[in-house]
């Protein structure tokens, strides 16, 4: 390599020389003809010279310390992210429990609701036997012309009839304007009680209203069965549970049955 074009190659690459950037093979060209050649060996030791000289007037040191805090600050933001990231997930972790455990609760006391709300074993074995006794008080007051024990010629004379027969207020009601005629009433024994039973009819159909003593709570509506094709009504007011039986429609002795517990419960 010439010496014009070692100073070519000198200037154009004069940084990158120095600072050791240039390839293998030319660095090694350049160093082998520096080691013949005065003046660009004085050339490159100007270029050194300059450069020490502007590190010395111009290079700083960092203060002391400084890597570390740097080091140490990096690590905090790591150490924060990571405690930021396990609170996130801890967070996320619980969360799901606002969304899960409000349903699950309502539906366990719907549910425990349900069961308090329905009947027992118990409770429907006595209803089913009740059902089976009002059937047969039914029946028997048809069959064995046992119906009246005391004929009616208005509530007036039933009413005094059951005083001292039975340990309440039996009510016998006219109710002749709403279709129902009372003929009369009997004694009867029902729930291991002695029962008034009024008699009423309507359109050649009998309706006996049997009234006996109870602990059911009070009914605000009436219950309404089926046995044996016998309608039954049955409501519950004041400590006296009333059922009302017949083989008339359904509807017909619903109304009955209203219109007798309206009578009884409005003031007079």
């Amino acid at each position: 390599m010439s010496c014009s074009q070692v100073r070519t190659i000198l200037y154009d690459y004069i940084n990158a020389y120095v600072d050791e950037e240039l390839s293998t093979t030319d660095h090694s060209a350049i160093q082998k003809h520096l080691e013949v050649c005065a003046h660009c060996a004085n050339e490159k030791f100007q270029i050194e010279q300059i450069g020490n000289t502007i590190h010395n007037q111009f290079s700083y040191s960092a203060p002391y310390g400084l890597k570390e805090n740097i080091r140490h600050t990096i690590t905090g933001l790591a150490d924060s992210d990571i405690n930021l990231s396990n609170v996130a997930k801890r967070r996320f972790a619980w969360r799901w429990t606002y969304y899960v455990i409000p349903p699950v609760v309502t539906a366990v006391a719907a549910v425990l609701l349900i069961f308090s709300m329905m009947p027992t074993q118990d409770e429907v074995m006595m209803h089913n036997m009740m059902e089976q006794e009002i059937v047969s008080a039914h029946v028997r007051s048809l069959m064995e012309d046992n119906l009246l024990h005391v004929e009616s010629k208005g509530p007036q004379e039933v009413k005094p009839w059951f005083n001292n027969r039975v340990d309440f207020a039996a009510q016998p009601e006219d109710l002749a304007a709403d279709g129902f005629s009372l003929k009369g009433g009997r004694l009867d024994y029902l729930n291991k009680h002695t029962a008034a039973s009024l008699v009423y009819e309507s359109d050649d159909h009998i309706i006996n209203l049997f009234v006996f003593p109870t602990m059911e709570a009070d009914m605000k509506s009436f219950k309404n069965f089926q046995n044996r094709g016998y309608n039954i009504v049955k409501w519950v007011n004041k400590g006296l549970e009333y059922c009302a039986i017949s083989d008339i429609s359904l509807d017909e002795l619903n109304k009955f049955a209203r219109v007798y517990r309206k009578k009884i419960t409005s003031p007079n």
